[in-house]
This record gives structure tokens, sequence and C-alpha cells, in this order.
């Protein structure tokens, strides 16, 4: 994929600290003009490079457990395992990946007696499919969405950071059919205008809105501007799993979900106590990463990385409209 234009690449990172932002507003954070931001902005939407994305919090809305698992696959099987992976509704991320996993998947399972059809029947009865792993996510420290921030001459300290709304645990929300409706639209289009959304809905426009703030304050819904770290410059995507003394747990993971370049990190029950994900702009910088960063960390005993080769999915959609 071709890298973008500076600017082009300044008007995702605006996009990124807030995907419903008017172009007025992604103008004066890239350095450009309204028209200019309109213009360049609405053609990458266009075409698919940047989406705009409404993204329900399954634990907040109530859907089921995260579960991340990891797979070892048969030589000339691992694009059909991943075919089949990528088509499941209960899907939420799934990427090739190098190091001791082929495959590295997280799906969204609502009871105990569906993670075991999941992981014996179905994920682990798959063709090719030598070796499984799995944990459950115990609590999510960080899913960033604001990870190019730094493209911005001078990102806006009043924005706060994606990972700051998951400081602390999060309690379940009470959805009803028109939260559902909202969220499974606006999974589709996260800059639809709230008089579009309020189509065929019981509520109008002022309710539209309403609900949406009151979805994201509850942590419920997060708007997410997915583009390819490479279009921007990031050549390197890895995942990290950390085995670390549980004393220090929750500080060592505060403290990576504290940093830019970390867009997500989780505490798992199963080999490792805690996985992140890490976007770096340079294989150089890698090195830097795992000894200056993770290195540094107290309570760290060993670390297991494999670079991210193709992401297949990155959303979940849990309603259809």
């Amino acid at each position: 994929m071709e890298e973008l234009t500076e600017l082009d690449r300044r008007i995702v990172a605006a996009l990124q600290l807030d995907g419903r932002c008017s172009w007025a507003e992604v103008a004066r954070l890239a350095g450009t003009t309204e028209s200019t931001a309109a213009r360049r902005g609405g053609k990458l939407l266009e075409d698919g490079t940047v989406r705009v994305v409404g993204v329900a919090d399954p634990l907040v809305c109530g859907l089921g457990q995260p579960v991340l698992v990891q797979l070892n696959c048969a030589p000339g099987a691992v694009r059909s395992v991943v075919d089949v992976l990528a088509a499941r509704s209960d899907t939420r991320f799934l990427a090739l990946s190098t190091g001791n996993w082929d495959i590295i998947t997280e799906i969204i399972v609502p009871s105990r007696q569906v993670l075991v059809q999941a992981l014996v029947d179905e994920v682990g009865g798959l063709a090719g499919v030598h070796r499984t792993s799995s944990a459950l996510v115990t609590r999510n420290f960080a899913m960033r969405h604001d990870w190019s921030r730094d493209l911005l001459d001078a990102a806006p300290t009043a924005v706060p950071s994606s990972a700051d709304a998951l400081a602390d645990p999060v309690e379940p929300c009470v959805l009803d059919d028109v939260d559902r409706n909202l969220l499974a639209a606006l999974a589709d289009d996260g800059r639809r205008q709230f008089r579009d959304l309020a189509k065929g809905l019981t509520v109008g426009e002022t309710g539209v809105r309403r609900r949406i703030e009151r979805l994201v304050a509850s942590r419920a819904l997060v708007f997410s501007t997915l583009v390819s770290p490479a279009a921007l410059g990031f050549q390197v995507e890895l995942f990290a799993s950390l085995k670390v003394d549980l004393a220090q747990l929750d500080e060592v993971a505060r403290l990576l979900a504290e940093r830019t370049e970390v867009r997500y990190v989780s505490a798992t029950a199963g080999a490792a106590d805690l996985v992140c994900e890490v976007i770096l702009a340079r294989p150089a910088d890698i090195y830097s990463f795992t000894t200056g960063v993770l290195g540094g960390l107290p309570g760290v005993r060993s670390v297991e990385i494999g670079l991210e080769l193709e992401n297949h999915k990155r959303a979940y959609r849990p309603f259809e409209i």
C-alpha cells in the first residue's frame, strides 16, 4: 500500500482523535483549510482507505467475554483457516503472525457452553489446525484509537487519549432496541448524521444525539478511525505476550497503556499475564522498544514477540439492522 501524503496523514490523525469531528475541526488540527480537509478526507473515506466506525464494547454491552485464541496450522492451511475465522460474526480481531503462532484472533463468547463449542468443535476442529491456545481476557487497560496523534504538530491536550477511558473497570449498560439499531448503523458508518440515524426510529434527531452521548459516556460505544498503519508511515505492528509478577501486573499494564505506540493492553488468564499490541515506525524501533520499554518494566519475567504480518479483521458487528 502506498503511503499517504503528509497532509493526508495529518487529516487521518485528526480523525483518529475524534472520528465524528467536523471538517472545520479536522482542518484546524491538520493545519489546512476546511474545504481541503473535507475534499481530501472525504476522498479517503469514499475509497475505503479510511473508515470511521462505531465500535460496541462487548463487556459494557453485556454481549459476552473476549477470548484470545492462538493457532498453529499445517503448511498451506493458514489461508483457509483465516477465511473461516474472518467470516465468524463473533471474531473481533484476526491477524497472521510470526513467532510461535501462525494466527492470533479474539472472539466474543456469551457463555461457557458457547466457548466450549467454539474452541473444541469449531475453531479447534478446522481442517489444518494442529495446535491451539486460548486465554480469557480478564481486564482491558487500553484500546487506543488515536495511536497516530504524534503526526500532528501539537496534539491537543484537551482531547483525552482513547486509552484514558479504560482507567477503571466498567459496569454493564442496559440496551434497548433503539440503542441496538444505532450501534448497528454506526458500525457501518461512524460519521452518519443524527438526522439520518433518526430515520425509522421512534426517537427524533435530538433523541438520537442524547442516546449516542449516553452510549459514549458509559463506554458502550467508541468511535474508531480504521486505517492501515503502513499508509501513515508505520511499518511495524507487533504482538507481545508478557509473564509478569502478579503483584506488579496492574502497574505494568498502566505503564504500557500510557504509551502512544501501544494500541491494546489486556490482562489474560492463560499462558501470558498481559498481552499488548504495538505500532512502530520502523523495524529498527523493535529493539529499542523491547529493551528500553519492555525491558524497563518492573516484574516482567519473560516476553514473547510476534510480528503481525497481515491484519484481516479489526471490527465487531454484534447487531444487524
